[in-house]
């Protein structure tokens, strides 16, 4: 990982699309904004989106001295030095609050993988590590007995913390009806759409409020190329980006397998199929030779780098947040304008993206008294976050909850979406103040897709998988290797000789196997 990464990471930069650039990956945590659709049915109603300053419910303080033991990643070159302070002032207040300790136990990202996957396999003692399906898979860890079930420890000992998301949304972290982790709330439905450079949206009055669709983008990137003597368009991998067509993956791992979500309708569909897809490569194709895309898609730092040069203006966003701009803004370098151009939907890839699994080798009663509090405490979660008041941030308005950070301060993770509820955390910047809100409330009308809860099992097919991969790394993003729109049939074909009818065959029965027990 290089040192800009480690210096502002983001989970869904992990996350691995068919056809997505890693600079296309805008930092998720992660979250974005649309229409809003009829909630998902559930038996408990949403908390308020503001969160209070102590745990809904008073936990029973220890009694003894125990110390919990939280395992996660760092992304910080060379780790993080004031993480010994942030600890010591943790304790204190958990001494006070619920009578134990903890360990901060923060091991840098290079060695992370091996070394939780080494004492989990060996049975060591911990009580609570970070577990997503891209890192220390939360499946496997359940499938080997590595996490405790809490089905009936949550609501007990953390009512707050499961009061604030809706019962579906618990539903689909399950793992055959049970749930072995608590969900760190940040933006779930990945909203796909557009970044557009501000001077240039000004300049051309572009009416980005009224964009819905890819389509619409085309009269404006014309206008652009010969008004600024630009390749307008800047990466286009997220051409196949499935939120960008009102549809899901079912699988990150197979990112050419989607599902309508609003239709309700579990039908599986191979993209290479789809009309929409067909109408989208034969767009993009002419894009191509119009010279509104690059000849040659740029990856990571390199296009960073174009975009600050002003060699660009358009770009396609994975995740489009509610007053995202800032953020944007620190990865491209330029005030930008984003626009959503999907409705948001959940799926079970975007929940289970950032867990906190609870050890079955430690105590589970006391490891959920913390989370509670870590997740229902503003003042508790933002120790983890961002460090100690005065010595790592300063107040830049109190009453509206801005910071701002201390020159060099020795303790900035920046992994708010890794520690608990994100929308507890403080604001880097005035432009952000509402967006938690405004993110919860997507989170909770967002339609669910028809196979939320399902987690798909690659094990039987990850050899066809993986030779479906390397197909696709050879053909997309289609533009950049001069592909017609009438080759898509013969590479549709060679994908599903290669295995993909055999992926989607074993995906249908274990969806059956799934509806079955349901």
């Amino acid at each position: 990982m290089n040192d800009d990464l480690k210096k502002k990471v983001s989970r869904r930069k992990f996350l691995v699309l068919s056809g997505a650039s890693a600079a296309g990956l805008l930092a998720a945590c992660a979250p974005p904004a649309a229409p809003a659709n009829a909630p998902a049915k559930t038996d408990a109603k949403p908390a308020d989106a503001k969160a209070t300053e102590a745990p809904a419910k008073e936990a029973p303080k220890d009694s003894g001295s125990y110390e919990l033991l939280y395992i996660y990643p760092n992304f910080q070159a060379g780790g993080i030095k004031d993480l010994p302070a942030v600890n010591e002032k943790l304790n204190q207040v958990l001494q006070e609050r619920i009578g134990m300790t903890i360990k901060l136990e923060s091991i840098d990202f290079g060695a992370w993988g091996d070394k939780i996957q080494l004492m989990s396999a060996g049975g060591e003692k911990y009580d609570m590590a970070y577990t997503a399906t891209w890192t220390n898979d939360y499946y496997k860890n359940v499938s080997n007995g590595v996490f405790a079930e809490i089905d009936d420890l949550i609501q007990q000992r953390a009512p707050g913390l499961y009061k604030s998301m809706p019962v579906a949304t618990w539903n689909a972290a399950k793992v055959k009806g049970k749930l072995y982790a608590t969900i760190n709330q940040q933006m779930f439905p990945k909203l796909a759409g557009v970044v557009i450079r501000k001077d240039v949206v000004d300049k051309y009055k572009i009416p980005v409020n009224e964009l819905d669709v890819v389509a619409q983008l085309e009269p404006h990137l014309e206008a652009i190329k010969k008004g600024e003597n630009i390749v307008p368009l800047g990466d286009y991998g997220l051409f196949q980006y499935a939120e960008l067509y009102n549809h899901v993956p079912v699988y990150d791992g197979t990112g050419y397998i989607w599902v309508d979500p609003f239709t309700g309708d579990s039908k599986l569909k191979f993209i290479y199929e789809m009309q929409e897809f067909a109408d989208s490569w034969k767009l993009h194709r002419s894009w191509w030779e119009k010279g509104y895309v690059p000849k040659d898609t740029a990856k990571g730092d390199e296009l960073r780098q174009a975009w600050k040069a002003g060699k660009h203006a358009v770009q396609f966003n994975p995740v489009t947040k509610p007053k995202g701009e800032a953020e944007a803004r620190s990865v491209y370098g330029q005030d930008i304008v984003l626009r959503a151009l999907c409705k948001p939907s959940l799926n079970t890839a975007g929940i289970v993206a950032t867990l906190t699994g609870v050890s079955r080798t430690g105590d589970p009663d006391k490891a959920l008294q913390f989370l509670e509090l870590i997740n229902t405490d503003k003042s508790v979660y933002n120790l983890m976050c961002v460090g100690i008041e005065g010595t790592h941030w300063k107040w830049k308005n109190k009453d509206s909850e801005v910071i701002e950070q201390v020159k060099d301060s020795a303790y900035n993770p920046t992994t708010d979406w890794m520690f608990g509820n994100q929308f507890n955390a403080y604001y880097r910047e005035e432009a952000q103040v509402g967006s938690w809100a405004e993110t919860k409330k997507i989170n909770d009308s967002a339609t669910p897709s028809p196979l939320l809860g399902f987690a798909f099992d690659p094990e039987p097919v990850k050899t066809e998988i993986a030779a479906v991969s390397a197909i696709l790394e050879s053909k997309t993003p289609f533009g950049s290797k001069g592909q017609t729109d009438e080759q898509l049939p013969a590479i549709a074909k060679e994908v599903r000789d290669a295995g993909a009818t055999k992926v989607l065959e074993e995906m249908q029965k274990q969806i059956d196997a799934w509806k079955a027990k349901k």
